[in-house]
């Protein structure tokens, strides 16, 4: 085992942390103008259509032992394709950085610092990703490991809503028809993202080819799990006229609740949230980086750490209104449906049909 290697157990922690980020806020409101008080169905669905990628990746990654997917990509489609595509995944994991960049600043904006420049807000959490991606895989997993015990935290805030729900707001369930709630599973598989890190960290990955299945798997269903909860009870807090006009309906919810030491439950929740977005901030920055060290033939990724750091703080200062916002979003959730949910699925069609693969070799 080397410094880079990390365990299956801590894949798991990875695989969670970047998956969980800044969606966990906006997502009931989302699936709520889709599928209406269905929406936790349709996160459901999504969650199943994730293992299916999931076992894509996983069985793409078997075929090609400790190497990422911008190594696999030029030994299935060959050399100049495979660095064409290595172009269009480095750009597209960059973009899923600079939209949680951009998302996450017009959350802190409207909640916590309502006069700081959305500049500073974006180039700080990006100067934390830069040092954090300077690091090994070994050391981002146990620093992911680290801060896992705060989703604890999260659940227990919204765990509390339910000395305040009604049930009768979830009725009838299925109302809006199977088409609908499928519809809204698109968006809830694109919060869901990523699980598609394990294109890289796979490949630094200890353990058997069947554990590393079972850890994403369980991962992502976990995430699956939470995030329905946390989608169920918003629901059945609020009634079905109040989700439409409360786009956070989330903080609005803990911002409900008050205690004897603490006054403000929704700014402790946002606290914690925040370690959430960083993680799945480096766990794509990181992912990127590898990226941009295959395209640039850099002998370490941290040297290119800085720059990709200064980049993706510029192009995240560029939205300058919710409908921009917006638009970003959805041509980027877009990209994530092909790249990162089905293209999976054919590179393995690919692999299989042009039979590469290659055998496993045995560090030390």
């Amino acid at each position: 085992m080397n410094k880079h290697t990390i365990t299956y157990r801590q894949l798991f922690f990875v695989i969670v942390q970047t998956q969980i980020g800044v969606g966990i806020l906006s997502l009931p409101f989302s699936l709520f103008t889709i599928a209406k008080i269905d929406g936790w169905m349709s996160l459901l669905l999504a969650g199943i259509f994730v293992q299916f990628s999931i076992l894509a990746i996983w069985k793409l990654c078997e075929r090609f032992p400790q190497q990422t997917i911008f190594d696999i990509l030029p030994k299935i489609m060959g050399g100049k394709l495979g660095v064409v595509f290595n172009f269009l995944y480095t750009l597209h994991f960059l973009f899923i950085t600079v939209l949680i960049l951009i998302l996450y600043n017009n959350i802190v904006s409207k909640w916590i610092f309502f006069q700081t420049p959305g500049w500073v807000i974006i180039f700080t959490l990006a100067m934390v990703g830069v040092y954090f991606i300077s690091s090994t895989p070994r050391e981002l997993a146990r620093f992911f490991m680290l801060v896992t015990p705060l989703l604890l935290v999260l659940f227990f805030f919204i765990l509390y809503a339910y000395t305040d729900v009604h049930f009768l707001y979830i009725l009838p369930m299925g109302e809006t028809g199977f088409l609908t709630i499928l519809k809204g599973s698109k968006d809830a598989v694109i919060s869901l993202l990523g699980f598609d890190a394990a294109l890289v960290f796979l490949a630094y990955t200890n353990g058997t080819s069947t554990k590393k299945l079972k850890v994403i798997s369980f991962a992502s269903l976990c995430v699956t799990l939470f995030y329905c909860f946390i989608i169920f009870t918003t629901y059945i807090f609020f009634n079905p006229m109040e989700i439409v006009i409360v786009p956070e309906p989330v903080l609005y919810m803990l911002k409900a609740f008050s205690f004897k030491i603490i006054e403000r439950t929704d700014l402790i929740f946002l606290s914690l949230w925040v370690v959430s977005v960083a993680t799945s901030f480096i766990g794509y920055l990181f992912v990127t980086v590898k990226g941009v060290q295959k395209i640039l033939s850099l002998k370490h990724h941290k040297k290119a750490a800085p720059y990709l750091g200064i980049v993706v703080g510029i192009i995240a200062t560029i939205p300058s209104s919710k409908l921009e916002t917006l638009m970003w979003s959805k041509y980027i959730g877009m990209t994530s449906l092909i790249l990162s949910v089905f293209s999976p699925i054919l590179l393995l069609l690919l692999a299989a049909i042009r039979n590469k693969k290659e055998k496993e070799v045995i560090s030390s």
